[in-house]
């Protein structure tokens, strides 16, 4: 038996990857659905990033996993019908300072092997998408959109055809060694406790993986560094002089500071959605912006925005000049998997027992990548079976 604990866009997309090969997979989820919006992986923004941002020194896995996750999802997409449109991203320069930012994400994303990158004029900048202004921009064609939640009911489903079990609403509340198995304990929505014996486990836990290494190694050092995204939207369709033609728009990178120290963003941005959830998609006039990224205190995700709206205006201001804060809704916030003192994806054995993986760390370009990161955990299991 293979035991998955995490149902989020990483967790199925493990479970549809080793479905398979494999028989005999499991994968256990706390919340009392798959898909129903639950997990990190539906709170964002649903970018396809493409991989410009990450340096090959301290974070390589995000580097390599986000440019093979661009490629393999548009093909998943395409072949199993989720809403994903190629739209395109310009990171906006306002000036001649961040312009010469772009000359260091444009020369980085090339080592990476993101394809088509092209620096661009305000004047071609406008053409693109006119009511946009910048200095210059950055152009990604790479970039896109997809919709989390039918991306992770498609994962979900094909790993269920393939045979893959999951178990809702249950909670794992230990795990040990137990000879050449990992016993996880059990806990039901009713109370009722249960223990059952896995030869592989994969912790895909999400905000709550560096938790689950602790319940077999107390001494793990991987803690999570609690980051809390909010966004806002707005509605194109009501002022002209906000509509976005299909892009992504970016600033320059900035960054945020938390209580375990400085860490990259890559600033609040607008995104924009789908018309309908129809196959194929079509863009729609709604556009998210954001997320802001702020320390938390804890794990639990407030309901509602700690940030003023005016903050995200005066944010975006730069390159959508007519957009006022009466023109934001509130629209969503999530959690972050992001560890303290580790700025990449960590995947490890357990040292004590190679047959219990963590999969920690999990934060953006997870999804992007997650059908990248799905291969590379399949790997780490043929390396123990």
């Amino acid at each position: 038996m293979i035991a998955i604990i995490g149902g989020g866009v990483i967790g199925c997309a493990v479970a549809w990857e080793l479905s398979k090969e494999h028989g005999d997979v499991f994968l256990f989820e706390r919340n009392p659905g798959i898909t129903t919006g639950e997990n990190q992986s539906t709170r964002n923004s649903g970018v396809i990033h493409s991989g410009i941002y990450y340096d090959q020194e301290t974070r390589p896995l995000k580097a390599g996993l986000c440019v093979e996750g661009n490629r393999l999802l548009y093909d998943f997409c395409k072949e199993h019908r989720v809403p994903a449109v190629k739209t395109g991203k310009m990171v906006a320069a306002a000036n001649q300072e961040e312009d010469e930012v772009l000359d260091f994400y444009q020369e980085q994303g090339r080592k990476n092997l993101v394809h088509g990158l092209e620096k661009i004029s305000g004047t071609k900048v406008q053409k693109l998408e006119p009511n946009v202004r910048a200095h210059s921009a950055l152009l990604v064609p790479s970039a896109g959109i997809v919709d989390p939640p039918t991306l992770v009911y498609r994962l979900h489903t094909l790993a269920s055809r393939n045979g893959a079990q999951f178990v809702t609403g249950t909670e794992i509340t230990g795990l040990a060694e137990d000879g050449r198995f990992i016993r996880l304990e059990i806990r039901y929505p009713d109370g009722k406790r249960d223990s059952i014996a896995a030869e592989i486990v994969i912790n895909a836990a999400g905000i709550d993986a560096d938790s689950v290494a602790r319940f077999f190694n107390e001494d793990s050092p991987y803690e999570l560094d609690p980051i809390r995204g909010e966004t806002y939207k707005f509605y194109g369709h009501r002022r002209p002089t906000l509509r976005l033609r299909r892009m992504n728009i970016y600033p320059t990178p900035t960054v945020v500071d938390t209580p375990s120290g400085r860490h990259f963003t890559v600033g609040i941005h607008l995104t924009p959605t789908f018309e309908s959830f129809e196959y194929p998609a079509s863009i729609g006039s709604t556009v998210t912006v954001g997320p802001k990224l702020v320390p938390a205190e804890n794990r639990q995700n407030a309901a509602g925005p700690t940030v003023a709206a005016e903050v995200f205006a005066r944010a975006v201001r730069p390159f959508l000049p007519d957009i006022k804060k009466e023109d934001l809704a509130w629209h969503q916030s999530g959690l972050q998997a992001r560890l303290k003192k580790h700025p990449d994806f960590v995947f490890v054995h357990e040292e004590a027992a190679p047959n219990l993986i963590h999969l920690l760390g999990i934060d953006s370009p997870g999804l992007t990548a997650s059908l990248a990161v799905a291969k590379r955990a399949k790997s780490m299991v043929e390396e123990v079976i």
